[in-house]
């Protein structure tokens, strides 16, 4: 195990150093790329935020996917999320096993499960 973590921060070092000032996380299986993404978590693991405040609110979540311009940027608690495009599930706190894929699809969903959402 010590062996994945030193790897993945070399990873990380490395490619903040080719990136230059963007930000990139590499720690509890969170992988963040941009200003903002996945600044706020504390055990949340298994997370993947793209683009700027993707998840950055994110705090316990584990298991969730944002793509995109503040998606799933208000996210707290919710596990299994997949949001891709632009404020794609952006207000969601803690629903879980939601799907949303689009320019601001599912916006609006705080606390609901097993949404499914295309477009916007």
């Amino acid at each position: 195990m010590k062996a994945n973590k030193n790897k993945a921060i070399y990873l990380a070092l490395t490619s903040a150093l080719v990136l230059g000032s963007t930000q990139v996380l590499a720690a509890g299986g969170n992988t963040a790329y941009g200003a903002g993404a996945l600044i706020s978590v504390t055990s949340g693991q298994n997370n993947s935020a793209f683009g700027e405040e993707a998840l950055k609110l994110d705090t316990i979540g584990s298991w969730n996917t944002a793509s995109g311009n503040s998606a799933l940027r208000d996210n707290t608690a919710g596990f299994q999320n997949t949001a891709n495009g632009h404020v794609s599930l952006v207000l969601n706190t803690s629903g879980s096993n939601n799907t949303a894929s689009g320019y601001a699809s599912l916006s609006s969903n705080t606390t609901g499960d097993h949404n499914t959402a295309s477009g916007s």
